[in-house]
Protein backbone atom coordinates (compact mmCIF):
# COMPACT_ATOMS: atom_id res chain seq x y z
CA UNK A 1 0.00 0.00 0.00
CA UNK A 2 1.12 3.44 -0.80
CA UNK A 3 2.22 6.18 1.49
CA UNK A 4 2.70 9.11 -0.25
CA UNK A 5 3.03 12.06 2.67
CA UNK A 6 5.18 9.54 4.43
CA UNK A 7 7.38 9.44 1.10
CA UNK A 8 7.78 12.83 1.18
CA UNK A 9 8.87 13.02 4.93
CA UNK A 10 10.92 10.82 4.47
CA UNK A 11 12.80 11.61 1.39
CA UNK A 12 13.62 15.68 1.96
CA UNK A 13 15.67 15.36 5.23
CA UNK A 14 17.74 12.68 3.44
CA UNK A 15 18.76 14.62 0.24
CA UNK A 16 19.83 17.76 2.66
CA UNK A 17 21.97 15.45 4.29
CA UNK A 18 23.55 14.35 1.06
CA UNK A 19 24.17 17.70 -0.48
CA UNK A 20 25.21 18.99 3.09
CA UNK A 21 27.70 16.07 2.99
CA UNK A 22 29.07 16.62 0.13
CA UNK A 23 29.03 20.10 0.33
CA UNK A 24 31.75 19.53 3.18
CA UNK A 25 33.50 16.96 1.84
CA UNK A 26 33.93 19.04 -1.35
CA UNK A 27 35.24 21.55 0.84
CA UNK A 28 37.68 19.06 2.40
CA UNK A 29 39.08 18.50 -0.57
CA UNK A 30 39.65 21.90 -1.44
CA UNK A 31 41.46 22.38 1.52
CA UNK A 32 43.95 19.35 1.13
CA UNK A 33 44.79 20.74 -2.26
CA UNK A 34 45.43 24.17 -1.00
CA UNK A 35 47.91 22.69 1.68
CA UNK A 36 49.07 20.34 -0.07
CA UNK A 37 50.28 23.46 -3.19
CA UNK A 38 51.68 25.39 -0.28
CA UNK A 39 53.96 22.29 0.67
CA UNK A 40 55.28 22.31 -2.54
CA UNK A 41 55.75 25.49 -3.09
CA UNK A 42 58.40 25.27 -0.01
CA UNK A 43 60.16 22.14 -1.13
CA UNK A 44 61.30 24.58 -4.64
CA UNK A 45 63.88 26.48 -3.03
CA UNK A 46 65.51 29.18 -5.98
CA UNK A 47 69.91 29.12 -5.97
CA UNK A 48 69.51 32.95 -6.40
CA UNK A 49 67.15 36.21 -6.86
CA UNK A 50 63.66 35.82 -5.48
CA UNK A 51 61.20 32.85 -5.05
CA UNK A 52 59.71 33.05 -8.80
CA UNK A 53 62.82 33.72 -10.76
CA UNK A 54 64.14 31.36 -12.85
CA UNK A 55 67.36 29.42 -11.81
CA UNK A 56 70.39 30.30 -13.87
CA UNK A 57 72.96 28.02 -14.93
CA UNK A 58 76.58 28.39 -12.84
CA UNK A 59 79.19 30.04 -14.59
CA UNK A 60 81.60 27.97 -12.63
CA UNK A 61 83.58 24.94 -13.91
CA UNK A 62 82.27 21.61 -12.83
CA UNK A 63 83.68 20.63 -9.48
CA UNK A 64 84.29 24.10 -8.24
CA UNK A 65 82.84 24.47 -5.21
CA UNK A 66 82.78 27.26 -2.11
CA UNK A 67 81.82 26.21 1.59
CA UNK A 68 80.11 29.65 1.96
CA UNK A 69 77.04 29.52 2.91
CA UNK A 70 74.57 29.22 0.34
CA UNK A 71 71.20 27.77 -0.34
CA UNK A 72 71.24 24.17 -0.84
CA UNK A 73 69.84 23.11 -4.37
CA UNK A 74 66.65 20.79 -4.30
CA UNK A 75 66.89 17.75 -6.77
CA UNK A 76 64.04 19.59 -9.13
CA UNK A 77 65.71 22.97 -9.90
CA UNK A 78 69.16 23.26 -11.77
CA UNK A 79 72.23 21.92 -10.24
CA UNK A 80 75.01 24.81 -9.84
CA UNK A 81 77.79 26.34 -7.63
CA UNK A 82 76.09 28.31 -4.87
CA UNK A 83 76.26 31.92 -4.79
CA UNK A 84 78.36 33.07 -2.18
CA UNK A 85 76.45 34.52 1.32
CA UNK A 86 77.89 37.72 1.88
CA UNK A 87 76.63 37.30 5.27
CA UNK A 88 79.01 34.40 6.16
CA UNK A 89 83.01 34.41 5.60
CA UNK A 90 83.52 32.24 1.94
CA UNK A 91 86.37 31.79 0.28
CA UNK A 92 85.30 30.82 -3.53
CA UNK A 93 86.96 29.08 -6.62
CA UNK A 94 87.53 30.63 -10.27
CA UNK A 95 87.01 28.20 -13.22
CA UNK A 96 89.78 26.06 -13.58
CA UNK A 97 90.33 24.39 -17.32
CA UNK A 98 91.95 21.41 -17.68
CA UNK A 99 95.42 21.42 -17.77
CA UNK A 100 98.86 19.27 -19.14
CA UNK A 101 101.95 18.88 -17.20
CA UNK A 102 103.77 21.61 -17.86
CA UNK A 103 101.43 24.10 -17.91
CA UNK A 104 101.37 27.04 -15.31
CA UNK A 105 98.94 26.54 -12.73
CA UNK A 106 96.91 29.37 -11.64
CA UNK A 107 94.19 28.85 -8.42
CA UNK A 108 92.65 32.09 -7.67
CA UNK A 109 89.43 33.74 -6.35
CA UNK A 110 87.37 36.18 -4.13
CA UNK A 111 86.52 35.93 -0.68
CA UNK A 112 84.95 38.56 1.88
CA UNK A 113 88.06 37.72 4.10
CA UNK A 114 89.78 40.91 5.45
CA UNK A 115 92.79 41.99 4.04
CA UNK A 116 96.25 40.41 4.83
CA UNK A 117 94.27 37.40 5.91
CA UNK A 118 96.77 34.33 5.95
CA UNK A 119 94.73 31.38 3.64
CA UNK A 120 96.67 28.25 2.64
CA UNK A 121 96.60 26.27 -0.34
CA UNK A 122 96.35 22.47 -0.08
CA UNK A 123 96.86 19.29 -2.59
CA UNK A 124 95.20 16.13 -2.63
CA UNK A 125 96.03 13.67 -5.56
CA UNK A 126 93.70 11.22 -6.84
CA UNK A 127 90.79 9.97 -4.75
CA UNK A 128 92.46 8.87 -1.39
CA UNK A 129 95.41 10.93 -2.10
CA UNK A 130 96.84 12.69 1.09
CA UNK A 131 95.93 15.89 1.72
CA UNK A 132 99.58 18.07 1.38
CA UNK A 133 99.99 22.20 2.59
CA UNK A 134 101.20 23.47 -0.44
CA UNK A 135 101.74 27.20 0.62
CA UNK A 136 100.60 30.55 2.13
CA UNK A 137 99.31 33.72 1.34
CA UNK A 138 97.68 36.54 1.79
CA UNK A 139 93.90 37.96 0.71
CA UNK A 140 94.40 41.46 -1.15
CA UNK A 141 91.86 43.91 -2.34
CA UNK A 142 91.20 43.44 -6.50
CA UNK A 143 89.86 46.09 -8.68
CA UNK A 144 86.56 46.03 -8.39
CA UNK A 145 86.45 46.52 -4.57
CA UNK A 146 85.96 42.37 -4.03
CA UNK A 147 89.17 40.64 -1.59
CA UNK A 148 91.01 38.23 -3.95
CA UNK A 149 93.64 35.60 -3.26
CA UNK A 150 95.90 33.88 -6.07
CA UNK A 151 98.72 30.78 -5.84
CA UNK A 152 100.58 30.28 -8.40
CA UNK A 153 102.87 26.69 -8.97
CA UNK A 154 104.68 24.65 -11.72
CA UNK A 155 102.98 21.43 -12.56
CA UNK A 156 106.21 20.19 -14.22
CA UNK A 157 107.17 17.94 -11.41
CA UNK A 158 103.40 16.74 -10.69
CA UNK A 159 102.06 13.29 -12.35
CA UNK A 160 99.13 13.18 -14.88
CA UNK A 161 96.09 12.63 -12.92
CA UNK A 162 93.01 13.95 -11.18
CA UNK A 163 94.10 17.03 -7.96
CA UNK A 164 91.74 18.92 -5.25
CA UNK A 165 92.95 21.84 -4.67
CA UNK A 166 91.72 23.34 -1.08
CA UNK A 167 92.17 27.29 0.33
CA UNK A 168 91.21 27.85 4.04
CA UNK A 169 92.33 29.92 6.98
CA UNK A 170 94.65 28.57 9.47
CA UNK A 171 91.86 27.43 11.97
CA UNK A 172 90.22 25.89 8.52
CA UNK A 173 86.90 27.07 9.42
CA UNK A 174 86.48 28.89 6.52
CA UNK A 175 87.21 26.83 3.10
CA UNK A 176 86.76 26.99 -0.69
CA UNK A 177 87.77 23.77 -2.82
CA UNK A 178 88.14 22.29 -6.55
CA UNK A 179 89.32 19.71 -8.79
CA UNK A 180 91.04 20.04 -12.04
CA UNK A 181 92.39 17.31 -14.44
CA UNK A 182 96.13 17.31 -15.31
CA UNK A 183 96.76 15.87 -19.00
CA UNK A 184 100.29 14.66 -20.34
CA UNK A 185 103.25 11.91 -19.28
CA UNK A 186 104.98 12.49 -15.85
CA UNK A 187 108.35 13.70 -16.17
CA UNK A 188 108.68 13.13 -12.22
CA UNK A 189 111.37 10.78 -11.18
CA UNK A 190 110.74 8.08 -8.19
CA UNK A 191 112.74 10.21 -5.64
CA UNK A 192 114.29 13.41 -5.07
CA UNK A 193 118.26 13.80 -5.20
CA UNK A 194 120.89 16.36 -3.46
CA UNK A 195 123.63 17.41 -5.13
CA UNK A 196 126.87 16.15 -2.91
CA UNK A 197 129.56 17.07 -5.21
CA UNK A 198 131.01 13.83 -5.88
CA UNK A 199 128.96 13.19 -9.12
CA UNK A 200 130.38 14.15 -11.80
CA UNK A 201 130.01 13.71 -15.94
CA UNK A 202 132.31 12.98 -18.36
CA UNK A 203 132.56 16.72 -19.27
CA UNK A 204 133.56 17.60 -15.49
CA UNK A 205 130.63 19.44 -13.30
CA UNK A 206 126.98 19.77 -14.67
CA UNK A 207 126.01 22.92 -15.11
CA UNK A 208 122.47 25.07 -14.46
CA UNK A 209 121.19 27.29 -16.83
CA UNK A 210 118.54 29.96 -16.72
CA UNK A 211 116.69 31.10 -20.21
CA UNK A 212 116.91 34.83 -21.19
CA UNK A 213 113.99 36.46 -19.05
CA UNK A 214 112.19 39.36 -20.58
CA UNK A 215 111.22 42.44 -18.23
CA UNK A 216 107.98 42.03 -17.25
CA UNK A 217 105.20 44.78 -15.64
CA UNK A 218 104.70 44.10 -12.02
CA UNK A 219 101.76 41.71 -10.96
CA UNK A 220 102.87 39.46 -13.89
CA UNK A 221 102.35 35.73 -13.25
CA UNK A 222 105.39 33.19 -15.22
CA UNK A 223 107.74 30.90 -15.47
CA UNK A 224 111.16 31.14 -14.81
CA UNK A 225 112.57 27.73 -16.86
CA UNK A 226 116.00 26.30 -17.59
CA UNK A 227 118.07 23.08 -18.61
CA UNK A 228 120.66 21.35 -16.42
CA UNK A 229 123.19 18.41 -16.85
CA UNK A 230 122.12 16.99 -13.29
CA UNK A 231 119.77 14.12 -12.80
CA UNK A 232 116.47 13.27 -12.78
CA UNK A 233 114.96 14.57 -9.24
CA UNK A 234 117.91 16.89 -8.31
CA UNK A 235 116.80 19.42 -5.74
CA UNK A 236 117.62 22.92 -6.88
CA UNK A 237 116.83 26.24 -4.69
CA UNK A 238 115.25 29.06 -6.35
CA UNK A 239 116.40 32.48 -5.13
CA UNK A 240 114.81 35.88 -6.30
CA UNK A 241 115.55 39.44 -4.91
CA UNK A 242 116.19 42.63 -5.90
CA UNK A 243 119.88 43.52 -7.31
CA UNK A 244 120.16 46.14 -4.30
CA UNK A 245 120.24 43.65 -1.84
CA UNK A 246 123.77 42.56 -3.56
CA UNK A 247 124.93 46.17 -4.77
CA UNK A 248 124.11 48.71 -2.10
CA UNK A 249 125.24 51.38 -4.44
CA UNK A 250 121.80 50.12 -6.53
CA UNK A 251 119.23 50.62 -3.68
CA UNK A 252 116.21 53.49 -4.65
CA UNK A 253 115.63 56.25 -2.81
CA UNK A 254 112.40 54.76 -1.74
CA UNK A 255 111.95 51.01 -0.98
CA UNK A 256 108.91 49.06 -1.38
CA UNK A 257 106.91 48.62 1.69
CA UNK A 258 105.60 45.07 0.81
CA UNK A 259 107.73 41.66 0.30
CA UNK A 260 110.05 42.20 -2.82
CA UNK A 261 111.31 38.80 -3.58
CA UNK A 262 110.67 34.87 -2.74
CA UNK A 263 112.48 31.70 -2.30
CA UNK A 264 111.55 28.29 -3.05
CA UNK A 265 112.67 24.87 -4.45
CA UNK A 266 112.07 22.92 -7.80
CA UNK A 267 113.44 19.52 -9.35
CA UNK A 268 115.28 18.51 -12.33
CA UNK A 269 112.71 16.67 -14.40
CA UNK A 270 113.76 14.70 -18.16
CA UNK A 271 114.58 16.83 -21.09
CA UNK A 272 115.11 16.50 -24.34
CA UNK A 273 118.96 15.89 -26.13
CA UNK A 274 121.09 15.04 -23.42
CA UNK A 275 119.71 18.23 -21.25
CA UNK A 276 116.81 18.00 -18.45
CA UNK A 277 114.98 21.24 -17.54
CA UNK A 278 113.71 22.85 -14.67
CA UNK A 279 111.16 25.61 -13.82
CA UNK A 280 109.74 27.77 -11.41
CA UNK A 281 106.77 29.88 -11.19
CA UNK A 282 106.63 33.18 -10.43
CA UNK A 283 103.82 35.60 -8.96
CA UNK A 284 104.80 39.30 -9.10
CA UNK A 285 101.71 40.94 -7.72
CA UNK A 286 103.47 42.06 -4.20
CA UNK A 287 106.94 43.12 -5.93
CA UNK A 288 108.48 46.54 -6.01
CA UNK A 289 109.54 48.10 -9.42
CA UNK A 290 112.92 47.45 -9.77
CA UNK A 291 115.98 44.96 -11.34
CA UNK A 292 115.73 41.75 -9.69
CA UNK A 293 118.30 38.35 -9.76
CA UNK A 294 117.89 34.75 -10.13
CA UNK A 295 120.05 32.34 -8.67
CA UNK A 296 119.10 29.11 -9.22
CA UNK A 297 121.44 26.32 -7.02
CA UNK A 298 121.68 22.68 -5.79
CA UNK A 299 121.72 21.96 -2.07
CA UNK A 300 123.33 19.58 -0.19
CA UNK A 301 120.74 17.22 1.96
CA UNK A 302 121.56 19.38 5.30
CA UNK A 303 120.90 22.54 3.33
CA UNK A 304 124.26 24.07 4.31
CA UNK A 305 126.48 23.45 0.67
CA UNK A 306 124.89 25.55 -2.37
CA UNK A 307 127.37 24.36 -5.14
CA UNK A 308 126.57 24.83 -8.44
CA UNK A 309 125.15 28.58 -9.70
CA UNK A 310 122.92 29.51 -12.52
CA UNK A 311 121.99 33.24 -12.62
CA UNK A 312 119.95 35.65 -14.58
CA UNK A 313 118.23 38.95 -14.33
CA UNK A 314 115.19 40.89 -15.41
CA UNK A 315 113.12 44.07 -14.73
CA UNK A 316 109.73 44.57 -13.32
CA UNK A 317 108.14 47.87 -14.71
Amino acid sequence: MRMPDAGKTMTTPSRRSVVLASLVLLLLIAALGISGCTDASRDTVYPAGAPGETPQESTAAAGTTGTAAGVPVHATTVQHTPAPDASAPYITFDPISGKNIGDLLVFSGTTNLPEKTAVYLYRTFGSTGEEKLVSNREVFAGPDGTNRWRFVSDSSGFDPGLYSVTVTTGEKDVKGSAQFTLSGTSLRPESVIYYSGTKKSSTGTPAITVNPIADHMQGDIFLITGTSGLEEGTLLLCDIHPVYFDDASKRPATVYNGPSGTAGDTIVVRGTGGLNTWSFALDTRAFEKTDYVVNITTVSEDFTIREIVGKAQFALK
